[in-house]
């Protein structure tokens, strides 16, 4: 069975937001080939520029129905309109599921898509978001959230967390564990949380790096 994969991007997207996604699927496949096929959309199509200059090329948004819909986040505010545009496609209904990246959990609000779910998004916005969207319920500490047909993540490489779990959703733990060998990333932390605890510990300056990696490597 294949299954259409649409990576949404727009003006100023993260670009791992939508590359970390397309190389689990692309290399899910290779274990399980015809299993997807992958499609990069935008308002009005053409090459849009990632936050970091660098570019994708992109079809234009249509009117069909995909298996999976991954909304990438960045630098939405650099063109309004185009997020204007995601949200109104949204609404219409194009996927037996939807999921975002980092701020890409804005557009799914904006498009009503949230409304009484739970969610995440990138910690620095988890404040903000739960403030302009108080009907949806933020969980700030989530790699990832799975409510209904909706899944979140959380900042730019929780992408890839979130596609392994698709993939696992769609092909079994087997095919989700050897992708993630391939990427060289763990195949599941859904329930860790956003920030490192013995990071947090270690302080902004560092020294107790020595330390921390001692305590890890005795951790009897």
């Amino acid at each position: 069975m294949k299954r259409t994969v649409a990576i949404v991007i727009h003006p100023g997207f993260q670009l791992l937001d939508a590359a970390g996604p397309t190389a689990a699927f692309e290399i899910a496949g290779r274990f399980c080939p015809g299993s997807y096929e992958l499609a990069v959309l935008a308002p009005g199509g053409g090459e849009i520029e990632s936050s970091s200059g660098i570019g994708l090329s992109a079809t234009p948004l249509r009117d069909e129905r995909f298996d999976t819909v991954i909304i990438s986040g960045g630098e939405i505010v650099r063109s309004l309109a185009a997020a204007e545009q995601i949200a109104a496609w949204l609404k219409r209904g194009r996927a037996r599921r939807i999921a975002s990246v980092c701020s890409g959990a804005y557009l799914l609000a904006e498009a009503g898509l949230l409304d009484g779910r739970r969610a995440t998004t990138h910690w620095a916005s988890t404040d903000d978001f739960a403030r302009r969207y108080p009907r949806i319920s933020v969980d700030a500490d989530r790699i990832f959230v799975h409510d209904g047909d909706v899944w979140t993540s959380a900042g730019i490489s929780a992408g890839i967390d979130l596609a392994l779990a698709l993939i696992e959703d769609d092909l079994g733990q087997d095919v989700a564990r050897r992708t993630a060998q391939q990427l060289v990333v763990h195949q599941r932390r859904s329930g860790q949380s956003q920030f490192s605890s013995l990071v947090e510990l270690g302080g902004r300056t560092g020294r107790f790096a020595d330390l921390i990696e001692w305590m890890r490597d005795h951790l009897a």
